[in-house]
């Protein structure tokens, strides 16, 4: 009896990872017939942006990250740069008044991203082409609007730009670039690559200044950016991918930021989640809408983390007799590896990450707790990240991919 339980559950186990590592494996291959933008200073028409940065007590760096901002080799008369000050100090309002810049402050009782988006984008005139979100760490390269107005020549909707670590001071940053890359293949370039839209990551997007007026008005939630996905892909818009646009972004650099950033992140995996896959498969069957299936087969994907440590764990049945299929688990976590290993960029390749690859055991076990943690609550309260480096990009990081 027990022995036919275990087979029960090596199957159960087999198909599962099988279908994780299916599905990562063959997007990252995918990010191999992705075509890179060959850009030009001659442009039709230059699309005026309103790049929006919720800033919620974060007077530590938004100062910093509203300076940056203004610093685009793109024409200044098509772009403003607005800053959503939500529980900032005076004396922080103070110095950004000075700048040339939006300022809009705002206090809710209950702050979430989607409240201080929405306050902005009623305040502000309908002068705009495209809005841009940013989070309040983010620094644009200096020609980054330069070559997401190449990119959106042609009355695009929605454009995801390539967000990429901004500092590698621990061994955490280090992995957590690692990470943000690696999805980036597979997500992002992989899903471009086979006529697929790209995934959503919450900041560094771009989106026509008019639909995001009016979709955003029924988003409140702190997933703000996964509700937003669905409904653009629900519409059937294609989420397009820039990977030479680069938009930098701090990396958690200690395991209590890991943690608390992390169950934001389950929570947004796992929002409506039983709805959005039997939407899923209504949309595939009825509209043919993949891309919308796409996604929703995404929210029964493992964290990336997780599937490395449960695939790597699930080869030490090789050591017992009974389990049948135990050479297709060493199998599937050779393909996991690999498929990570595609997404790594070169200028990882270093001794920082070998030093930093020792703390992946203790990030999957953080990943667990974080699990554990996010049931509820992470899904109905804006869960704020403690910024931790906040002078600039780190210089040891090489620019590109």
């Amino acid at each position: 009896m027990i022995r036919y339980l275990l087979f029960i559950l090596e199957i159960i186990a087999l198909v599962y990872l099988s279908f994780n590592i299916f599905y990562v494996t063959i997007y990252s291959f995918g990010a191999f017939l992705y075509k890179r933008t060959k850009f030009s200073k001659n442009v039709k028409k230059y699309n005026k942006f309103a790049v929006l940065i919720p800033a919620y007590k974060s007077d530590e760096i938004i100062l910093n990250t509203a300076i940056e901002s203004l610093k685009q080799s793109y024409d200044k008369k098509y772009f403003d740069i607005v800053v959503i000050a939500d529980s900032l100090h005076e004396a922080t309002l103070e110095k950004l008044a000075n700048l040339d810049i939006n300022l809009i402050p705002v206090q809710f009782e209950i702050s979430t991203k989607a409240k201080s988006l929405n306050t902005a984008l009623a305040l502000l005139p309908e002068a705009y082409d495209y809005c841009c979100i940013l989070d309040v760490d983010n620094i644009m390269e200096y020609n980054f609007l330069e070559k997401i107005n190449f990119r959106l020549q042609n009355d695009e909707m929605v454009l995801q730009a390539h967000r990429t670590a901004k500092n590698a001071n621990t061994s955490f940053a280090v992995l957590d670039g690692i990470s943000e890359e690696i999805n980036n293949n597979i997500f992002r370039k992989g899903h471009i690559g086979l006529g697929v839209s790209s995934a959503l990551i919450g900041s560094g997007f771009f989106i026509k200044y008019k639909y995001c007026k009016d979709i955003m008005l029924g988003i409140e939630s702190p997933v703000e950016d996964k509700e937003l996905e669905i409904l653009l892909l629900r519409d059937k818009y294609k989420i397009l991918y820039e990977s030479d646009a680069l938009v930098y972004d701090e990396k958690v650099a200690s395991s209590d930021v890991f943690v608390n950033q992390r169950r934001r992140w389950i929570a947004s995996q796992f929002f409506d989640f039983n709805k959005i896959l039997f939407d899923g498969i209504i949309e595939l069957v009825v509209n043919k809408n993949f891309d919308f299936f796409d996604k929703a087969m995404q929210k029964i994907l493992l964290p990336r983390v997780l599937l490395l440590g449960i695939s790597g764990l699930s080869t030490l049945t090789i050591f017992f007799n009974f389990f049948v299929f135990k050479y297709l688990f060493v199998i599937l976590f050779f393909f996991c590896c690999l498929s990570y290993f595609l997404g790594v960029p070169p200028k990882y390749y270093n001794a920082k990450t070998v030093k930093a690859s020792l703390s992946v055991p203790k990030a999957i076990l953080l990943m667990v707790v974080a699990l554990l943690r996010s049931k509820g609550a992470a899904s109905k309260k804006f869960l704020h990240t403690k910024h931790e480096f906040v002078d600039g990009v780190d210089q040891n990081l090489e620019e590109g991919e």
